[in-house]
């Protein structure tokens, strides 16, 4: 399996560099960004949990 190595500000950056580009507008940008992580981190949370449940 490949693996690769990024942390959240990398992918904070990546998404807004190409929302600004969707775009051309920077708050619109962020904003869209920032939902995009959230869901993200959303989805990252609820295999946790998933997880975490299977596990028991």
């Amino acid at each position: 399996m490949r693996t690769i190595d990024t942390n959240l500000g990398d992918l904070i950056t990546i998404f807004y560099d190409e929302f600004i580009e969707l775009y051309g507008d920077a708050e619109l940008a962020s904003v869209a960004a920032a939902a995009v992580i959230n869901d993200l981190l959303h989805g990252a949370t609820r295999f946790d949990e998933h997880a975490l449940e299977e596990a028991a």
